[in-house]
């Protein structure tokens, strides 16, 4: 029995599907199927009751999926000891991060780590929330920067920050002027948003249905940096992350606080529950945490 018959079994064993199993571990079909047959064969009992497509766990499966994952966090702890104790003097990290963090944020914060740990390598994977959530779970990423708290009960959450959701304008356009807005007062203005494939349009919907208003959306976009585009034009508004404005602000635009409610969502350090925390990863935190405080005070300055 090997490391990957663990891994294959449980990946199987989450999805009940092995195509999905496969996808997730970047394998083929046939390939993983093989694997698991050659671990029931090991163990002398099948582990999965295959139905069609899908698959469901044996009694013996489910036995077997208890002491495999308690085995495979053993290895994980003991293999995140040893780089410890290997200090911050080498290693790498994988990190998923949500798009604003990842495009306002992580810059700073990449910048400022390596020049303090410059024998880290860090992989920067921009991804949704969902993803990242499922990818910490399934050991692809050492930690993310995710929404917090997290949608999973396989995770914990270390806070980082609160993000807000702003109205952001061209300079001259008339709401530039207003310091607060309210989602009432928006009723018929028209906004270029982001699609509803992103958590912050849910959120921004969520806040405008408490406030009993239905918004007037010109036009919907997947990209922020297009949706900025848009506004600097003049005619159109929008709601971001207050990131968008990046740490210095924008010279062309300007923020407008959202009020009663203002849509704010909470920004987290996301690891496997029981997971093991390195020096590697808390040092991250402190990055983050460092350079969110930094642009804090940049925006009350401004």
């Amino acid at each position: 029995m090997e490391l990957r018959h663990i891994r294959y079994f449980l990946a199987v064993a989450d999805a009940l599907h092995f195509t999905k199993a496969a996808d997730r571990m970047h394998v083929s079909q046939p390939a993983l199927s093989a694997q698991i047959k050659q671990l029931e064969q090991e163990v002398g009992v099948p582990l999965f009751d295959r139905l069609g497509r899908s698959v469901q766990l044996t009694r013996a499966g489910a036995i077997f999926r208890e002491h495999a994952t308690n085995v495979l966090r053993e290895l994980e702890t003991a293999q995140s000891a040893i780089a410890e104790a290997e200090g911050l003097h080498r290693g790498a990290l994988t990190i998923g991060v949500l798009q604003t963090v990842n495009a306002y944020v992580m810059p700073e914060v990449v910048t400022r780590f390596v020049a303090r740990y410059s024998h880290i390598a860090i992989k920067l994977e921009e991804l949704s929330g969902q993803d990242i959530e499922r990818r910490v779970c399934d050991g692809q990423l050492d930690v993310g920067v995710g929404f917090d708290p997290p949608a999973s009960d396989k995770l914990e959450c270390q806070p980082l920050f609160e993000e807000d959701m702003v109205l952001i304008t061209a300079r001259r356009h008339r709401l530039a002027k207003h310091r607060h807005r309210t989602l009432a007062e928006l009723r018929d203005e028209p906004l270029a948003l982001l699609s509803t494939d992103f958590s912050a349009r849910r959120l921004i919907d969520d806040s405008f249905r408490k406030a009993q208003v239905r918004p007037n959306i010109a036009v919907e976009s997947n990209s922020i940096e297009g949706i900025l585009a848009t506004v600097r034009a003049g005619q159109l508004t929008t709601i971001l992350p207050r990131l968008a404005m990046g740490s210095g602000g924008d010279a062309t635009l300007q923020m407008v606080f959202l009020t009663n409610p203002t849509p704010t969502r909470g920004v987290g350090l996301l690891w496997k529950k029981g997971g093991y925390r390195s020096a590697v990863v808390l040092a991250l935190a402190e990055q983050v945490k460092s350079v969110m405080a930094d642009c804090l005070g940049k925006w009350r300055r401004s």
